[in-house]
């Protein structure tokens, strides 16, 4: 009898055969190579290209910033190194003593800054392909915001004073001195005006446009929060003096918060200005009254713009969105941002070169 007549086709369920693959090792299954994963892995660190490219811009605006502050520096080195060959070389006309001249310094002072914050921060933006009509603010303030946030940010370089002060008496208190001789004021009328000019208007108007104009600019397209609080450690640091740094990054913090929210320059520069203007007309009223006097008036000063503050906060306070920043649309977090600034290799030269100078001030 033929075999084949007894073979028996039976048909098989669907089920069965999809239970049948299941049971399959997963040793012995197919990999399941994706090849974007292992692009990804290879090129950008683990990366997707979107967030590849986000850090990769981030780290550019953050290389400009740090170049612009690099060159400022060497301009300032130049200078001093080219007034001391000047002296040394020229000393028999006397010219140690003419630059030692109040007035003469003040003059030399408006130079300096001039220099050193409008030359780097127009070159180097320009050189990376950025457009200063597009990043510095000089528009008209947002409607009815020039004075609130004027009020407020007076209010909080009082208290960003008060803190200041009480840590400077902390160090004190154990041991630590150190003091900088910022030197004498001219004398007169023409003096007062003269020092005006140079420690009011004019570091208010460059150092404005560097800061909040040119560093928050560039930074901004990354996040409100992260240019703010960049551009206030950088300006703390460039004071190159632990007297000023904390009282500088504090104060940058809020010229660079009511510059976002006015979106426009000219909130900060009077900030500014009516902050150092404040402490030309005590440093001057020193000279005529006696310290308690002088203490006295200060105080009454600090409470007054803290009073003025409040009520500027109370009046604005339901506007939308005033006290917080915008969300960055950002992959990246923005501690991982600021971290990317701050480890920033021209940052860190920078950083490393002011604290240097600032360490001067123990010995001298």
């Amino acid at each position: 009898m033929d075999n084949e007549g007894f073979k028996i086709n039976l048909p098989q369920d669907e089920n069965e055969n999809a239970s049948a693959e299941e049971n399959i090792p997963a040793a012995e299954a197919a990999p399941d190579f994706n090849l974007d994963n292992i692009e990804s892995n290879i090129l950008y660190g683990g990366m997707n290209l979107e967030e590849y490219n986000e850090k990769q811009n981030i780290k550019s605006s953050c290389r400009t910033v740090g170049l612009c502050f690099i060159l400022s520096f060497f301009i300032l080195l130049l200078i001093n190194v080219a007034t001391v060959i000047a002296t040394v070389i020229l000393s028999s006309f006397s010219l140690e003593k003419i630059l030692e001249d109040p007035a003469v310094m003040q003059v030399m002072q408006i130079g300096f800054s001039i220099l050193i914050f409008l030359i780097p921060f127009v070159i180097i933006p320009k050189a990376s392909g950025y457009r200063l009509s597009d990043i510095v603010p000089l528009g008209k303030s947002a409607k009815n915001s020039f004075l609130p946030l004027f009020l407020f940010g007076i209010s909080f370089c009082s208290f960003a004073n008060i803190a200041t002060n009480y840590a400077a008496m902390f160090f004190e208190n154990i041991g630590i001195d150190y003091d900088v001789d910022f030197g004498d004021n001219p004398e007169g009328i023409f003096g007062f005006l003269l020092t005006l000019i140079s420690t009011v208007a004019v570091p208010a108007l460059v150092e404005e446009f560097a800061l909040r104009g040119v560093v928050q600019g560039i930074l901004k397209k990354h996040g409100e929060g992260f240019a703010v609080i960049c551009s206030a450690i950088i300006f703390g640091v460039m004071h190159r003096n632990f007297q000023q740094m904390p009282f500088a990054f504090l104060v940058g913090l809020v010229l660079g918060y009511i510059t976002v929210k006015s979106g426009t320059l000219w909130p900060a520069v009077a900030v500014h200005a009516f902050n150092n203007g404040v402490s030309v007309i005590i440093d001057y009223l020193g000279k005529y009254i006696s310290v308690e006097q002088q203490n006295i008036i200060y105080t009454v000063f600090l409470i007054a713009t803290l009073i003025l503050g409040l009520l500027a906060f109370t009046v604005i306070k339901n506007e939308d969105g005033l006290y917080s920043f915008n969300k960055a649309n950002t992959v990246t977090s923005e501690g991982k941002k600021i971290k990317m600034f701050i480890f920033s290799a021209p940052i860190i030269i920078y950083t490393v070169l002011c604290l240097l100078e600032s360490c001067i001030y123990f010995f001298i």
